[in-house]
């Protein structure tokens, strides 16, 4: 499908939240939408082990992954994706949530980012304020290690370094999160 009649198709959130589906399934998990989305969760993963069921609550966020213009981006960063977020966006949520932030261009090629909502919260009010409480959170890959991803905690700087960047590369497709709860 070409790029154009994929804007027209709908929310971009919605593409987001089918390629999370399809990845939490492959990792054993069954998937269940929510008919509303007021407690921030978009579903409900389940799966049994040892014959007992286990739940994980998810709210899925999608941002566009956009080949880097300026320049000195250019040295630093391949793609990079931005959106806003305000301090307080899981101020209600409950502290067994995961936040699926799903990361693509034009093909999704497998960047999810899985965090437990206060590590989000923490990415959220690392990034740097635009104006009151809102926050441009943009998540970078590095052009010299194209295997490893930040959030940028400034608006320009001349190096990655963790003044500058916070490393999220530990949560990108780390499944292995929802493991280690206890909800």
């Amino acid at each position: 499908m070409e790029a154009e009649d994929r804007r027209k198709a709908g929310h971009y959130e919605i593409l987001g939240e089918t390629d999370a589906k399809f990845e939490f399934f492959q990792k054993g998990w069954n998937p269940y939408s929510r008919f509303l989305d007021v407690d921030k969760v978009d579903f409900i993963l389940r799966r049994k082990v040892g014959g007992r069921p286990e739940y994980r609550e998810v709210q899925v966020k999608f941002g566009k992954l956009y080949r880097v213009g300026p320049a000195w981006e250019k040295r630093l960063f391949d793609v990079t994706s931005w959106r806003f977020f305000r301090d307080d966006d899981f101020r209600h949520a409950l502290p067994n949530l995961f936040v699926a932030y799903v990361l693509s261009e034009e093909e999704y090629r497998g960047d999810i980012f899985l965090f437990p909502v206060a590590d989000f919260v923490t990415v959220i009010r690392s990034a740097p304020l635009v104006g009151g409480d809102k926050r441009r959170v943009y998540i970078s890959r590095t052009r010299t290690e194209p295997h490893r991803w930040v959030l940028r905690r400034q608006t320009k700087f001349g190096e990655v370094t963790d003044e500058t960047c916070m490393d999220v590369t530990s949560y990108r497709r780390n499944f292995a999160l929802l493991d280690n709860t206890h909800a």
